[in-house]
């Protein structure tokens, strides 16, 4: 997997090669039930444009953690993109969302995924730099897209 991140834009970016052709990394990228076997198992995701996103969890050390939003863009085998807020059931939520892209290109060998999370900025200069880095830490731990690569491939 590779990253190139930018610091000067807090735009968070991740690719990876999956060796199967875009129809089937879609069916595990885009839908709930392949969902839950690359990014979340506490997952509510709606598919078709306007549908909800609502993921929940617990985050070691840090405790309970929840992100909603919304399908903006459904194009399917070639993107993905819904908005991503935190918004805790106890604390304070973010006063606007970020964007999660997820992108899809047919290479020689198979899929390459490209995924892009934007709009950090929009928080403000303290909160944004700090969501930034702790979301390049959590897409980074999390190993989200080499989940969905084990998942692809596997089948």
């Amino acid at each position: 997997m590779r990253s190139a991140h930018d610091p000067q834009e807090l735009r968070i970016h991740f690719e990876i090669e999956i060796n199967a052709p875009p129809a089937k990394v879609w069916a595990k990228m885009a839908t709930l039930e392949g969902m839950h076997q690359w990014l979340a198992r506490n997952l509510v995701f709606e598919h078709q444009v306007g549908g909800r996103f609502e993921m929940k969890g617990n985050l070691p050390g840090e405790g309970p953690y929840r992100f909603t939003g919304e399908v903006v863009t459904l194009m399917p085998e070639q993107e993905l993109a819904f908005t991503w807020k935190h918004d805790p059931e106890e604390g304070e939520a973010w006063p606007v969302s970020t964007l999660v892209t997820l992108r899809l290109t047919p290479t020689d060998r198979g899929t390459r995924v490209t995924l892009t999370h934007t709009g950090f900025e929009e928080l403000g200069t303290a909160l944004g730099k700090g969501a930034y880095e702790g979301h390049i830490q959590g897409w980074t731990m999390s190993e989200n897209l080499s989940d969905l690569k084990a998942a692809v491939e596997a089948d």
